[in-house]
């Protein structure tokens, strides 16, 4: 049952006072309650379906888990122009929301309901007139989106108007983030100025309008307000031009974000301006400085202490406290091994740690983010998509970092070890590449060496697809003395090829070669159609297809072949994964051996293989080169379309605005950002999402 303040209706008419006799509690008195905080990331948020970017909805053992886990609020990041039809927000969506709000209230927990990035209608436009989006230059009227934001926040505000202090609203999630990279004053960012805080100022106090004027305990509900970007070095802008609230002084907090980009989000190497951040302070293995996060390096404890310190008096001291509303740090898993990667981890937890208290020290409400993802770069603390990593929903999956956060609290450690597992353990059970080792056994006579993978039925039926695809890379030492050393021409004797066969009806073989060894030293994706002219792949028999492989011919040849992602294609461009290697070697004969290995471990060939065209039911393919992403999808029909690139924590890295016509599609997105990524191309009610990882 829906916890509600005992005084539910408030009279309109003393909405604009300060003060009213059934007042809920201010801020100051609010934030002391709040302990430590919990982000339902990639939920709510996620345009359209809370579940399209994996994550079921949050259900009862869900919540219950992050309460169990010691945290007392909950941020809820939320959608709602996605799903509003006419500016009217649908029905079902304000239950859907109200189902999860209800859950953390009823577990005795703080709830922030925001307005988070959602096409970014807001926060893509912070400014008035000209000025620039992710599209480029273009008009935007504040009035109007100022008018949308008090529209919405006014549906909003009433569907909740009778629920205590409990829940608090947040205006939005991280205005003008998404501002474009041409060369401003802003590290390379359109300068946001004072000018522009006008403009987001305008659209807090629409929120605070619209809540206030919906009466009951909206009359003096806490409202979150966010500084620009919610950078802390932004916060100074909120301060001089704080927006204006109805109800009155202390009914407000305001927010900020924590990630100190070469600590918490840099990926892929380090750059000519700086390093990546691997360790922090003293857990460090000792001999790598460069890559330490220490002395005044933003998120060392020097920065920390100062820059909170700083949000303190500029806030806390004058009655309104600080929510973090999101912060964090990546696990460098793919980057790492062994000693550095246990130091690493630690150095995470000791972070977390030191930066919740420091939080805590200065009148600040931390909000760890957490997106449900355990791979790669993840920040996940409490499991929740049990469908893919096993165990179950509210398993800790960091315990020493959540015991970190719980000591800042006075809260006693739970048991259990993730660092040591995650060291020891395989970092993946869902990425792995076929490694296959040739070694000739004669000098001048071909030998073959084959991959085969027999089918699960046993007359699999392949009329639905019309080609294959997989990722491939073949290198090695094809010449050498031969076994006759009179041989003419014998230092150029050795070679080696690879084709691709199947066996389908009375086991008929077909066979169709992929090249010399010579041309595939480098990673390709290759896309083999099925047919009978040159260069297609037959198929004797297309409804009893009985195995396919690959065959490696040569003689004076040692080398290895790696191969991800065998992938079948419909006519229609949409995908199903034949082979993943995953869980199982497939079969190797002849001068063939291998192994299955993680394809997120550290070795050369990782940069090459990883990210591979990815496949399955997004009924999108994609390829990530550096700086490029390039996606295929099939639309229904012509219309205007828009493909985003959003990193880990919501931002919109890269978008563009196309027509897709009826049939295959290629969109191509140019990105300097590295690290987990969220790929997400709409047309219409059709939306395509798919994770990678941008290098």
């Amino acid at each position: 049952m829906t916890r509600i303040g005992m005084f539910g209706i408030i009279c309109s008419t003393a909405l604009f006072a300060t003060t009213s006799a059934f007042a809920l509690p201010k801020a100051t008195e609010i934030y002391p309650k709040m302990g430590l905080g919990y982000n339902i990331g990639n939920t709510m948020e996620v345009p359209k379906n809370p579940t399209d970017w994996g994550n079921p909805f949050p259900d009862a053992a869900y919540v219950k888990a992050i309460k169990d886990a010691g945290f007392n609020t909950v941020r809820i990041p939320c959608a709602w122009d996605s799903h509003a039809s006419n500016g009217t927000i649908n029905a079902s969506w304000l239950d859907s929301v109200k189902t999860v709000v209800d859950l953390v209230i009823n577990n005795g927990m703080y709830a922030i309901l925001n307005s988070h990035w959602d096409g970014g209608w807001l926060e893509d436009h912070v400014f008035d007139g000209e000025g620039y989006d992710k599209t480029g230059l273009v008009n935007s009227s504040a009035n109007s989106v100022a008018a949308k934001q008090e529209s919405y926040w006014k549906q909003i505000a009433t569907k909740f108007a009778a629920y205590d202090e409990h829940l608090i609203f947040a205006s939005a999630n991280e205005p003008g983030v998404n501002d474009p990279w041409n060369g401003g004053a802003d590290n390379g960012q359109w300068a946001f100025d004072e000018n522009r805080m006008k403009v987001l100022k305008q659209f807090h106090e629409a929120c605070l309008k619209a809540v206030r004027s919906t009466g009951g305990n909206n009359a003096t509900r806490i409202v979150v307000v966010q500084s620009p970007r919610t950078e802390i070095d932004k916060a100074p802008l909120l301060s001089a031009q704080y927006p204006t609230d109805p109800a009155g002084e202390g009914y407000t907090m305001a927010e900020v974000h924590f990630y100190p980009y070469q600590f918490s989000l840099m990926t892929g190497g380090d750059e000519d301006w700086g390093k990546m951040f691997y360790y922090w302070e003293d857990k460090t293995p000792g001999n790598d400085a460069a890559h330490t996060c220490s002395g005044t390096a933003l998120g060392s404890k020097k920065s920390i202490d100062n820059l909170f310190s700083g949000l303190k008096s500029r806030f806390y001291d004058k009655g309104i406290p600080v929510v973090i509303g999101e912060m964090g740090a990546v696990k460098r898993l793919s980057a790492l091994s062994g000693d550095n990667l246990k130091k690493h981890l630690e150095a995470r937890a000791a972070w977390y740690g030191y930066t919740v208290a420091a939080a805590k020290k200065n009148g600040l409400v931390p909000c760890v983010w957490d997106t449900g993802d355990e791979g790669d770069g993840n920040f996940t603390i409490i499991r929740r998509q049990v469908d893919k990593f096993g165990g179950n929903v509210g398993d800790i999956t960091d315990v020493e970092t959540l015991n970190a956060m719980r000591e800042a609290y006075g809260q006693a450690a739970l048991p259990g070890n993730t660092i040591d597992s995650t060291v020891n353990e395989s970092l993946s059970t869902d990425n792995k590449a076929l490694h296959i080792i040739y070694k000739t056994k004669q000098a001048d006579s071909s030998e073959a060496g084959t991959m085969r993978i027999d089918l699960k039925t046993a007359n699999a039926d392949w009329s639905q697809y019309v080609a294959i695809s997989f990722d491939m890379r073949v290198e090695g030492e094809v010449a050498g003395p031969c076994l006759d050393q009179t041989r003419e021409g014998c230092g150029d004797y050795g070679w080696a090829s690879v084709s691709l066969f199947n066996m389908s009806g009375e086991w008929d073989w077909k066979e169709v070669s992929l090249g010399n060894v010579s041309d595939l030293g480098t990673f390709t994706n290759y896309k083999i159609e099925f047919g009978d002219e040159d260069g297609q792949l037959a198929l004797t028999a297309p409804n009893d297809v009985k195995s396919i492989g690959i065959n490696l011919y040569g003689t004076q040849f040692t080398g290895d072949m790696y191969l991800d992602n065998m992938l079948l294609w419909k006519a229609d461009g949409t995908v199903d994964t034949l082979e993943s290697f995953n869980k199982k070697k497939p079969s190797l004969q002849g001068i063939a051996t291998g192994e299955l290995i993680q394809a997120n471990t550290k070795g050369e060939w990782i940069s090459a293989i990883k990210p591979a065209y990815v496949a399955a039911t997004s009924k999108m393919l994609v390829n990530v080169q550096p700086g490029m992403v390039t996606a295929r999808f099939s639309a229904a029909k012509t219309a205007p379309a828009k493909a985003m690139l959003m990193n880990s924590i919501g931002q919109v890295v890269a978008q563009q605005n196309f027509t897709a016509s009826r049939g295959a599609n290629t969109v191509e997105l140019s990105s300097s950002y590295r690290g987990p990524a969220m790929l997400v191309v709409r047309q219409g009610s059709q939306q395509l999402v798919q994770k990678i990882m941008l290098k």
